[in-house]
């Protein structure tokens, strides 16, 4: 059962908030600072939302981002060193949490970023909303979200970009709700699959940074998640050499053994949807029609099909080799025969599929 109040959680609490941005930090020097605080006041009425995730959903998604973090560079789930190791010029996988107005408003929660042959030896960014749920109305409303940032000329004027608030009669007390934006007033794509982030910032190493703080204009967006019973094992972490002492070697050795598991699951869970998204992605960008381009921005387009293209090859191939190396391994076969059945991958692989493919002409 996840315990948001274990000393792990607190420990990745801690980690997140030193590595998160802060919008404050951008006020007066990357955005006018009657902008920021027009977002803040945003995101502090967007807290008032039904929407807006509960202390214990909070708690598993910081969890569900150290776990990215941490196993997927450190354990190369991508399977970097194989592919791009004997080039000397490429980057290896770096991802960096995004600021609280980012997750709430362009639903992402971290900006992964690499550099190697698939991406021309240009740094590509791409955008994780992660999750654990399996809501067919909260998946479908993941998917759905369409591209755009900033405001047109014609938009109105004093308001922030993620919206305005109107005060609402909630069970006899006035609220605050936020209501978005038009997408008319809106620039960018305005199609499902990419993302953007306002407030982005490496704070692990500013002076030379693989991005420049400020806005990420455009960038592929990836659904990525697994049940709460891989979840759940990973937020307790694996077992320290006090549990040993305290429940004896069996013991430890069981939990060990568990959350090993746990990690392969979320590996194979990670490849398989990154990889089909990436696809699906793809196919759906390469086939608009030129009606349905002709207002986009060309070279905003031109750029996120570079992207995607590069992600495509990028992902398609981490799951080549780690699928190569898997084989006569029982364990990772198992790990690969449950992540299929997963059911929060079924239902990204599904909600993917709907729509960037089958409901791909009513964008």
């Amino acid at each position: 059962m996840f315990n948001p109040n274990s000393s792990n959680y607190e420990r990745t609490e801690r980690v997140l908030a030193d590595l998160t941005p802060d919008p404050r930090d951008f006020a007066g020097r990357i955005y006018p600072a009657e902008d920021v605080k027009r977002d803040l006041a945003q995101l502090e009425a967007f807290k008032h939302n039904p929407d807006y995730k509960s202390p214990s959903g909070r708690s598993r998604a910081k969890v569900l981002e150290k776990t990215f973090t941490d196993m997927v560079e450190l354990g190369d789930w991508f399977r970097e060193e194989t592919a791009y190791g004997d080039d000397p010029d490429y980057q290896a996988l770096i991802t960096f949490p995004t600021s609280e107005i980012d997750d709430a408003f362009n639903h992402i929660d971290l900006i992964g970023m690499i550099k190697n042959t698939a991406t021309d030896h240009r740094i590509v960014p791409f955008a994780i909303d992660l999750t654990y749920n399996t809501s067919d109305e909260k998946m479908a409303s993941k998917f759905a979200k369409r591209h755009n940032y900033g405001t047109t000329p014609n938009a109105p004027e004093g308001v922030s970009e993620f919206g305005t608030v109107r005060l609402v009669n909630y069970h006899g007390q006035m609220v605050p709700e936020t209501r978005r934006m038009s997408l008319k007033h809106k620039l960018g794509l305005k199609i499902p699959g990419f993302a953007t982030a306002k407030y982005y910032e490496d704070k692990n190493n500013p002076w030379t940074p693989m991005h420049e703080k400020g806005r990420i204009n455009v960038m592929p967006r990836f659904v990525i998640g697994y049940s709460t019973a891989i979840s759940d094992v990973l937020a307790e972490g694996p077992p320290t050499e006090k549990y040993r002492e305290e429940y004896g070697e069996t013991a430890y050795q069981s939990k060990k053994a568990s959350f090993k598991d746990a990690e392969r699951r979320a590996k194979w869970c990670t490849l398989f949807e990154c990889a089909e998204q990436a696809q699906d992605i793809q196919m759906m960008i390469e086939t608009l029609t030129s009606q349905e381009t002709v207002s986009m921005p060309q070279d905003e387009l031109e750029e996120a099909k570079f992207q995607i293209a590069a992600l495509n090859d990028y992902f398609g191939k981490a799951l080549e080799i780690a699928t190569a190396e898997s084989k006569g391994d029982a364990e990772e076969l198992a790990a690969i025969k449950y992540a299929k059945n997963d059911a929060v991958h079924a239902a990204i692989k599904r909600h993917s599929r709907e729509t960037y493919i089958d409901n791909g002409r009513q964008l």
